[in-house]
């Protein structure tokens, strides 16, 4: 796991002074025990090392805890994001909040068939973003991974798979009829058989993906601290996803 640059100059000062104070300790041992032999110096050097060593290896660092409040109704999770975690969670924010997906879609304005391209991209882009993690991370659950694949398979995806094509079949159609040719595409689309719910299901994802960009933005943001190793601790847990990756 990752840890802050400014943690790891603090930790190296902390072992250099400590070392140091073993070092002197040694030497005061040496001293004392003139009578050992070169092989008992070795010996006890040796066993002050392994000291030293099961000490720093009982702490580590590791992250103070996030609850992340997943859209969708998908539930809730409380763990320690890495830093890979982190980096990967600003990442997809700032994706979010930079395109229509996570926006609220207007209707004197927005063109649903751009909505549906916008939501497409974050599938090839979240699949980048996964694949480049360490395999360290992906063993760690829950991660990162976990909570993008579940977003994008069981929250995304379903809207996609009910809405897009149907409404891209008519969109063509109506695009190629002559008494549109003049007309705006916002009210063209207006013109969908059932255009009043899907938009009030599309808002509704906008909604959730706004609150999914936030959370994401709070995993970024948190930071580090030394303390001892303990148990991710889960507030609700997470139903299992039946996909172990994302597809389009």
């Amino acid at each position: 796991m990752g840890i802050s640059t400014n943690n790891q100059i603090k930790m190296m000062k902390d072992f250099s002074f400590f070392l140091n104070y073993i070092f002197q300790i040694i030497k005061k041992l040496l001293k004392l025990f003139s009578s050992f032999t070169f092989l008992d110096g070795i010996l006890l050097t040796l066993f002050l090392f392994l000291v030293v060593y099961l000490f720093v290896r009982h702490k580590k660092y590791r992250f103070i805890s996030v609850t992340v409040n997943l859209p969708f109704k998908l539930g809730n999770i409380t763990y320690e994001p890495s830093e890979e975690d982190r980096i990967v969670a600003w990442k997809l924010y700032a994706q979010l909040k930079t395109r229509k997906a996570a926006l609220i879609f207007d209707e004197n304005n927005d063109v649903i068939d751009d909505i549906y391209d916008s939501l497409y991209e974050l599938f090839p882009i979240s699949r980048d973003l996964l694949m480049n993690l360490p395999i360290c991370e992906i063993e760690r659950r829950p991660s990162i991974a976990d909570l993008v694949l579940r977003v994008q398979n069981d929250g995304v995806r379903p809207h996609l798979t009910k809405w897009q094509c149907d409404f891209r079949r008519w969109w063509n159609s109506a695009l190629e009829n002559p008494r549109n040719k003049n007309k705006r595409p916002q009210d063209i689309q207006k013109k969908y058989p059932r255009y009043e719910e899907l938009i009030k299901e599309l808002k509704e994802m906008n909604v959730e993906l706004n609150r999914y960009a936030e959370d994401l933005l709070n995993i970024a943001k948190t930071s580090a601290k030394l303390r001892k190793k303990s148990k991710v601790k889960k507030t609700k847990p997470l139903q299992p996803s039946e996909k172990a990756e994302i597809h389009n």
